[in-house]
């Protein structure tokens, strides 16, 4: 598994909240624990020399955001959950 990009983290009043993707609609709030964490997961990809990303799926939309990707068509289907299709990917 990759290491978390802590630069996308911001502290608030309520905690730590991630600082969500432009894929994931306005106003959704990502928190370091709790109902609002967002579930982590992995891909494999063909946009950089690694081939993984770490992903963070919306606890709201459910919106797979790849932390470091550039393409998010080029994700391998072996490693997709099946029916997460194109338009519920997006990059960190």
């Amino acid at each position: 598994m990759q290491e978390v990009d802590w630069s996308r983290w911001r502290r608030t009043a309520r905690g730590y909240e991630l600082i969500p993707p432009d894929g994931c609609p306005r106003g959704h709030r990502w928190t370091r624990d709790g109902p609002g964490r967002p579930a982590q997961r992995s891909v494999t990809c063909g946009c950089t020399p690694d081939r993984r990303h770490l992903v963070w799926v919306c606890p709201t939309c459910a919106t797979y955001c790849a932390q470091g990707c550039v393409d998010v068509g080029a994700w391998a289907s072996s490693t997709v959950p099946v029916g997460v299709s194109p338009d519920r990917r997006a990059a960190l």
